[in-house]
């Protein structure tokens, strides 16, 4: 299997962050990972960011740089940040994903339920579940 890389991180959002600044960042974000390779996850809730890259060590350091010195979130607390043979997002969508809704954090979920012998789907999972605003799972 081909050796990728995986940074997790969970961030404060900066209070003057607008909801129009934050859809910018989601296309922003979905784009340039598109582009670069990069598969994972990046949601906003409850005044957070939560954020899973999976790639090229080399793109991914470099980026994590990058987002690691961007004003529009402070308070960044590092999960995982490894090389891996079994990348989580590997068969989760052909594209970067935005996690916007309740429902499209549903259906990571679902995914991430369909293989409970990798540890890392069941940190993520236990990880994503302060932001089910609704508590379905």
């Amino acid at each position: 299997m081909k050796q990728l890389y995986t940074i997790c991180y969970v961030s404060k959002a900066s209070t003057a962050l607008t909801n129009s600044q934050i859809e910018d960042l989601f296309e922003y974000t979905a784009a340039w990972n598109n582009k670069h390779g990069v598969s994972g996850i990046l949601l906003h809730s409850i005044g957070n960011f939560f954020q899973v890259l999976e790639g090229t060590e080399k793109v991914l350091l470099s980026l994590f740089t990058r987002i690691k010195e961007d004003s529009r979130h402070g308070e960044l607390y590092e999960i995982f940040n490894k090389r891996t043979s079994h990348p989580v997002f590997e068969n989760y969508k052909s594209t970067f994903d935005i996690v916007k809704t309740n429902g499209d954090l549903k259906m990571l979920i679902t995914y991430l339920n369909q293989d409970n012998s990798n540890s890392t789907n069941l940190k993520l999972k236990r990880l994503l579940k302060p932001f089910d605003i609704l508590g379905d799972f």
